[in-house]
């Protein structure tokens, strides 16, 4: 609006995901940086699959947890790895805007949903979203908003999200159908590498394949591949001095 309000210190407390203030502080010329995140899928598993490969049992009986997993992998030098493992869980749709998808994953108190859900995500550096060097500092966002808004076009519409069997991801393959899952919105079966970009895709599949063989069981089609997962992570950072303020 046209109302100012004077004063000696702001503090400005948003959220990595508010890109409407990112472009305005862009647009008035105070200084904000882009900076490496992580983007991906989430992937889901049965959950008495990661309790019989992490219990090595059958079955975890009444009084054991559902079982968790951590998981990282190095692809040419660079990061692959399980991000927010929810155990007994469900992926939920968490779109800011219009015209994408973003999925993140949850756990109810007592984890008791048949579903083991973690984002699985790649380290995403400057060399991928700013290969010439421009130093602007929306396109790391700008990467990130392309793939969300390629989910959404790829599930169809609404929040359906694009999704695909692990093997089939691995061995590029669309599937011909899908496993239930615990996104309630739906699921359309697609080839992810038209979602990903194709680095991403790449190091996700060799990551995949090595956590297969460190995890016995992990490694199987009837875990599903729901994109997107990217807001692990900013985009943007916002540069604060040694006497923790902005710059300017």
């Amino acid at each position: 609006g046209d109302e100012w309000v004077g004063c000696d210190q702001l503090i400005l407390a948003t959220g990595h995901s508010a890109r409407d203030i990112f472009t305005l502080l862009h647009e008035r010329n105070i200084l904000i940086e882009s900076k490496p995140f992580a983007l991906g899928v989430r992937i889901e598993h049965p959950q008495t699959i990661i309790d019989q490969a992490q219990y090595k049992c059958a079955d975890r009986g009444e009084f054991l947890p559902p079982a968790a997993y951590s998981l990282t992998h190095q692809v040419q030098g660079l990061g692959v790895y399980s991000f927010c493992m929810c155990p007994g869980g469900i992926i939920a749709p968490c779109a800011t805007a219009p015209g994408e998808i973003v999925t993140n994953g949850w756990s109810p108190s007592k984890r008791n949903n048949p579903y083991a859900n973690s984002g699985m995500v790649v380290s995403i550096t400057p060399e991928e979203y700013d290969p010439k060097e421009t130093g602007n500092p929306l396109l790391a966002l700008e990467y990130q908003q392309r793939v969300e808004r390629a989910a959404w076009e790829a599930g169809g519409g609404g929040q359906v999200a694009p999704a695909q069997r692990m093997m089939d991801f691995i061995n590029k393959k669309v599937s011909t159908d899908l496993p239930k899952c615990s996104y309630q919105p739906g699921l359309n079966s697609t080839e992810l590498r038209d979602v990903l970009p194709a680095t991403v895709h790449k190091r996700l599949a060799e990551a995949m394949k090595a956590f297969g063989k460190k995890m016995r069981g992990y490694g199987t089609n009837e875990a599903v591949l729901v994109a997107t997962e990217s807001r692990t992570s900013s985009p943007v950072r916002i540069p604060r001095n040694e006497f923790m303020e902005h710059p300017q």
